[in-house]
């Protein structure tokens, strides 16, 4: 018996070599076939080829998720940033031919009239983790957070007032866009720039009569969502109870079972 054990000990061990050794051939001529030769290294007397590979991109996982999340945010979101910026330059360089500080503030007020009257409504529309990502972007293409640009063409008074509504909707709008922090964004940018994604930079306008359609759909929506979410638990509670009466007649069951065994093994 130990004989034959140490035999086949042998040949298992004889068949983890021969696999080792066909797995090694099979990656050097993979290496081969998708890498280039550059140059041998000697080292002891003994040399080492080397090759020079493409690059390969290692993922995280975490990565992964937050990109899935915020890849269509950006998506509809960035055209507006890239607009603001557009506006933003444009205004500068109308202010620079006005020289009045009276018809500065005029030009200044006409111009915000304009763009709520355009963005008012596409503003509202959005959800609060849609605008927390246009915050960042506007700041990233402007050189400016939102706190700088009120405070610079609306005055202190409306930049304090946009400060503290951020923060009712647990937003900092002083903060600056920090390209590390928001590595996500940064990557999600990048790709757009290459072209990798469909990606247009048409910016959207909606009116009050469209906004307050769509407002009236969400609330029907939520309507039947409740009502739905209302009669699934009702059912949930229905199943449990029925549940719970079967159960309790398997054990009435089971126990008159025993008692006339028990009868049967006494008589």
């Amino acid at each position: 018996m130990n004989c034959n054990l140490h035999k086949k000990m042998k040949t298992n061990r004889y068949f983890l070599k021969v696999k080792i050794n066909l797995t090694l051939i099979v990656l050097t001529a993979f290496c081969y076939s998708t890498s280039s030769f550059s140059q041998n290294i000697i080292r002891k007397n003994d040399t080492i080829p080397q090759y020079l590979g493409s690059p390969i991109t290692v993922v995280d996982k975490d990565f992964q998720r937050l990109y899935k999340r915020y890849k269509p945010i950006v998506l509809k979101v960035y055209p507006y940033a890239l607009q603001s910026a557009d506006l933003i330059d444009q205004m500068n360089n109308d202010l620079e031919s006005i020289k009045k500080r009276r018809l500065r503030n005029k030009f200044l007020k006409r111009s915000y009239k304009q763009l709520k009257t355009d963005y008012k409504y596409v503003f509202l529309d959005m959800y609060i983790s849609e605008g927390k990502v246009l915050t960042k972007l506007i700041a990233r293409e402007t050189g400016m957070s939102i706190h700088q640009i009120t405070r610079k063409y609306r005055g202190k008074r409306d930049a304090a007032i946009f400060n503290l509504m951020g923060k009712m909707f647990d937003q900092d709008i002083k903060a600056p866009y920090n390209s590390k922090k928001e590595y996500v964004l940064e990557a999600i940018i990048r790709d757009i720039e290459a072209g990798k994604f469909y990606f247009s930079d048409s910016v959207k306008t909606i009116t009050k009569a469209v906004y307050k359609t769509k407002k009236a759909e969400s609330k029907k929506h939520k309507k039947l969502n409740k009502i739905k979410n209302k009669k699934r638990k009702k059912e949930a509670k229905k199943r449990a109870k029925l549940n719970k009466t079967r159960l309790k007649e398997k054990e009435k069951h089971a126990k008159y079972l025993k008692k006339i065994k028990a009868d049967s093994i006494n008589q």
